[in-house]
């Protein structure tokens, strides 16, 4: 079933050595992208089977939305106000033992992402809406110095709050594409972006989902330095 129709779940599940019950999950929380249906069977876009696989997914129990984010704003020099002291310490504790790929695993509950279509008008007005992540965060100069990188061109990625994403894209006319040129991360947690701007450790770990290698590269190499410093 591989190709514009996409993927089974059984073929999912084989591809990333996981259950079938896992690979719905995954569905649900937008990490997979479905396609349609065949009889009973989802199918699933082939490119988001590729960007879970390269990043990984089996290095233990996902954290919670709160626990995710809570370590995302640790990495990020941030102090998470929404867990209390002495989860703070285990949790600081549990990413001194942690790489990058465990950490981008592990925080794969921290939102759902609907990936969209946009015509340029509709990407314009979107920087209007979301808190950029991913490859649009770089068109910030500091941020681009943070990661090496320039771009952001041609792309709207960020984040919103739960049941937004829904009404941008009947506002704007997009039009679902699992491999559009946009990306929203609907959150349930606000706190972790007072500052009006995407923790860094939430834009590396979004570049680690990438199918572009640079970008992959650029959001790992930050996530390793962060747990290093």
């Amino acid at each position: 079933m591989e190709g514009i129709k996409g993927l089974s779940t059984a073929e999912v599940a084989e591809r990333l050595g996981i259950t079938q019950v896992s690979v719905r999950q995954l569905v649900e929380s937008g990490q997979l992208i479905a396609t349609g249906r065949v009889g009973r069977s989802i199918l699933v876009d082939t490119a988001s089977v590729e960007r879970l696989s390269s990043v990984g997914t089996r290095r233990g129990r996902a954290w919670t939305v709160k626990t995710a984010w809570a370590a995302l704003a640790l990495l990020s020099g941030q102090n998470p106000a929404w867990i209390s002291s002495s989860e703070k310490s285990r949790l600081k504790s549990r990413l001194r033992h942690l790489d990058a790929a465990a950490v981008c695993t592990l925080a794969r509950h921290k939102d759902r992402t609907f990936r969209y279509r946009a015509t340029q008008e509709a990407l314009d007005r979107l920087s209007h809406y979301l808190i950029p992540s991913g490859a649009a965060a770089m068109r910030d100069e500091s941020t681009a110095e943070t990661f090496g990188m320039a771009g952001g061109s041609g792309i709207a990625e960020g984040y919103v709050m739960t049941g937004d994403a829904q009404e941008l894209a009947d506002s704007l006319g997009l039009v679902g594409d699992p491999t559009g040129n946009v990306i929203i991360h609907e959150v349930e947690l606000a706190e972790p972006f007072a500052e009006g701007r995407a923790p860094v450790a939430a834009v590396a770990v979004d570049l680690m989902g990438s199918l572009a290698t640079r970008e992959r590269s650029a959001g790992k190499r930050i996530i390793e330095k962060l747990l290093h410093a």
